[in-house]
């Protein structure tokens, strides 16, 4: 069977960071969850998914040992609509990662025709996943925030926290502000470089000490 491999830069080629379109998807998502039309894993068919965990003293050699973020989740499900497709997002997790150069967590996802299981593509998530968690809050955004906001406040610098405020960015139009609390200065300056190369809208960057004054 002949089926897509999309890699990260695939992904980027394909429109896994065009933003705006993410959102749109995310809010015709949520109207489908709404309604009911989807199945997720589990005997009431809307577990968030099966994962593995490790012994904090393995008895088999080779087998990993529990640690912070270490382990793997299936995460399967079928979403109807306008979709019609079956699925499951595969992760590894290893906070440990972060010497070797790597993400926490490295994703794939699988999509699989939904009648006859056969695979239709396996693709890099990682990027997928950032910017599907960052589109719903954008999607709330687009509804609830003041048409005129001129200010976005971001907690926790990370890449939750760049997708977030790209997605506020592209259904805020007015925006020019951001404030930022954060615990590190890493985190901080890579936030601000993201801020400065991909959201040029934002002309002010405001370093704040406390949420509170975020």
């Amino acid at each position: 069977m002949d089926f897509l491999y999309l890699s990260e830069p695939d992904m980027i080629k394909a429109g896994v960071e065009d933003m705006k379109e993410c959102v749109d998807v995310m809010e015709d998502l949520l109207i489908t969850l709404y309604k009911g039309d989807y199945v997720m894993g589990g005997e009431n068919h809307n577990s968030h998914g099966c994962m593995i965990t490790f012994p904090d003293d393995p008895k088999f050699p080779g087998m990993p040992k529990n640690a912070d973020d270490r382990g793997f989740m299936a995460m399967p499900a079928y979403l109807g609509g306008r979709y019609q497709m079956a699925g499951m997002k595969w992760y590894g997790s290893n906070v440990e990662n972060k010497k070797k150069g790597l993400p926490r967590s490295i994703l794939m996802m699988m999509l699989n025709d939904k009648d006859t299981g056969a695979p239709l593509a396996l693709m890099s998530a990682n990027l997928l996943s950032a910017y599907r968690t960052g589109g719903i809050p954008g999607v709330g955004a687009k509804y609830l925030a003041r048409k005129d906001s001129k200010v976005a406040a971001i907690i926790g610098p990370g890449v939750m926290g760049k997708t977030s405020l790209e997605a506020f960015v592209s259904v805020c139009p007015n925006l020019d502000t951001v404030k930022i609390k954060g615990r590190g200065k890493k985190s901080m300056d890579s936030f601000t470089a993201f801020v400065r190369e991909k959201l040029p809208q934002i002309k002010n960057i405001e370093i704040c000490d406390t949420v509170e004054s975020a």
